[in-house]
């Protein structure tokens, strides 16, 4: 039912008999032994993130989690990044991060971020298919980190490859894992050795001055947090990209809409959030102790999976949840986590798409897919929801 291609391109169905028939359902991820609990219901999705017997640290995984090599980073520094770390290692974490990405910060970065997008546009030829995600998304996102950390812009194909891999459900491509994460890793490194070569005001800079000082990071923390900073912003966001721009060519009217009033544009990002947005799930989670789920028992260091895109479509939520309109009053959703994991580059994800949404209305009259609707597939990834490709066509 799950972890199947027609799930991946499509989970909507299931999700929907889920939250009706099994709302804590248990099954066997394909080619492991390994069982999961899948969270489907709102509420219920919500009160998991910020239960703290529900760890997000792989020491409190099962041994045949580990044994079938699901842990991201596996047994390298990649497994500590913030999205794996519990309070209080977490919280000090965190802290050193959060003051780079407040809304104040990240509205400082607005020239840099319509430049980006100015000149990727500038690029797009007219009435010419291009794919939205690698000639516009994958080079803003990448561009934006490097600009976060401080950093030469990188070589994007890369890191979307290594991200492709790393995030893959597919059991035929989760031998390119370790390759993947080596280079994510490799890559990190280089990034520190270069800014403690030339220090800068950045953010990088502050968490290598913050290394190995007591109580702050140590060199392998410090190396954990900028793997996931690159790897979690860049692949979310590319995603979130190709989501709003799926989910206004499937409805004209909505275009139209926003074509009239561009001053719509965050109600329209954030309507996707919710409808169809990049957050598919959440990390693995792990029982640290007996609990019950929606009257479901979970035993100490079994598995849990919280659906967020099954949680955004919940009637009981959401009236009318199957239904896309940037006029809905209750935009309110999960996509960005709830608890202490909330996602820390919530803001400048939703101020790079805005520019790029806005700017593309204001460039081009219209677009439109430049394939068969039927022919977008979807990445075969249970935590991040994105097309692989959306090639579209241009009408200055």
């Amino acid at each position: 039912m799950v972890f199947t291609p027609e799930f991946f391109q499509n989970p909507y169905p299931t999700y929907a008999h889920l939250r009706r028939n099994d709302p804590v359902a248990r099954t066997t991820i394909p080619f492991t032994d390994v069982d999961v609990w899948l969270v489907s219901r709102f509420e219920d999705v919500r009160a998991a993130f910020a239960d703290n017997r529900l760890s997000s640290d792989y020491s409190n995984a099962p041994a045949h989690f580990h044994a079938a090599h699901l842990a991201f980073g596996g047994d390298t520094v990649g497994a500590r990044t913030m999205l794996n770390l519990d309070a209080p290692d977490h919280t000090r974490v965190r802290k050193l991060a959060a003051a780079t990405f407040t809304e104040r910060r990240v509205a400082q970065w607005q020239e840099t971020i319509a430049g980006i997008v100015d000149g990727l546009l500038d690029a797009v030829p007219a009435k010419e298919p291009v794919d939205v995600l690698d000639a516009i998304a994958a080079p803003l996102s990448v561009r934006m980190i490097c600009t976060v950390l401080g950093t030469p812009p990188a070589d994007s194909v890369r890191l979307r490859a290594w991200g492709d891999a790393i995030f893959t459900a597919d059991p035929g491509q989760r031998h390119l894992i370790p390759q993947a994460l080596d280079g994510l890793i490799g890559y990190s490194a280089d990034l520190i050795a270069a800014k403690r070569r030339a220090p800068a005001d950045d953010l990088l800079t502050e968490l290598i001055e913050a290394s190995g000082a007591p109580g702050l990071l140590t060199g392998n923390e410090l190396l954990a947090t900028v793997t996931g900073l690159v790897v979690a912003g860049y692949e979310s966001t590319i995603a979130m990209v190709g989501d709003l721009f799926l989910a206004l060519i499937d409805h004209p009217d909505q275009l139209a809409l926003l074509r009239q009033d561009p001053s719509l544009a965050d109600a329209a990002i954030e309507v996707v959030l919710r409808y169809d947005g990049p957050q598919a799930s959440s990390f693995w989670r792990f029982a640290t102790e007996g609990l019950e789920l929606a009257g479901t028992p979970i035993a100490a260091q079994d598995v849990v999976v919280l659906l967020v895109g099954s949680a955004h479509r919940d009637p009981a939520r959401y009236p009318d949840p199957d239904t896309f309109h940037i006029l809905r009053e209750d935009k309110k959703h999960l996509a960005f986590g709830h608890g202490i994991h909330r996602c820390l580059g919530s803001q400048l994800a939703r101020r790079n798409t805005r520019t790029l949404l806005t700017r593309t209305l204001e460039r081009f009259s219209s677009w439109s897919l430049a394939i068969p609707r039927e022919s977008v597939s979807y990445k075969p990834n249970l935590i991040v929801r994105g097309p692989a490709a959306l090639p579209v066509t241009f009408d200055h």
